[in-house]
């Protein structure tokens, strides 16, 4: 497995149980949205996915510190566009999608929850297409 999909897997897992937390706490109801324990919250996570990330990049750069330090060919540069392409049709997809709860009677704080949503499944989805696309040989 090159770096760069090491890396991909990483931030894929990595948003995938940080966020999984703060926006499964809000669904199940433990942690009410328009409060001070959502920040709080919000703040965690976002720290351990920072802590995360930095760790295990670390750690992946440490087993693979010659392919940590070379340049993207051709190839890995081909695969981080279209994913970020992608990526970036999921976040217009979302942020179009921003209407249907703007015209509702929502809070201001549960719209800025499914703006981050969209943000953190666009992540996903560059993460995952990476992968993919590492594997499927493109």
């Amino acid at each position: 497995m090159s770096f760069r999909e090491m890396s991909a897997w990483i931030t894929l897992t990595s948003v995938l149980v940080c966020f999984g937390v703060y926006f499964g706490s809000l669904a199940t109801g433990q942690v009410r949205a328009p409060s001070f324990a959502t920040l709080h919250l919000l703040l965690l996570c976002v720290s351990a996915l920072v802590a995360l990330q930095i760790g295990l990049h670390a750690v992946a750069a440490r087993f693979a510190p010659r392919a940590s330090r070379m340049l993207k060919d051709e190839r890995e540069q081909l695969i981080q566009m279209r994913a970020r392409g992608l990526g970036y049709y999921a976040l217009m997809a979302g942020v179009l999608a921003l209407a249907i709860p703007g015209h509702m009677e929502i809070s201001k704080i549960d719209l800025l929850n499914f703006a981050l949503l969209d943000v953190v499944v666009a992540s996903l989805v560059v993460s995952t297409a990476q992968i993919v696309m590492f594997r499927r040989g493109i």
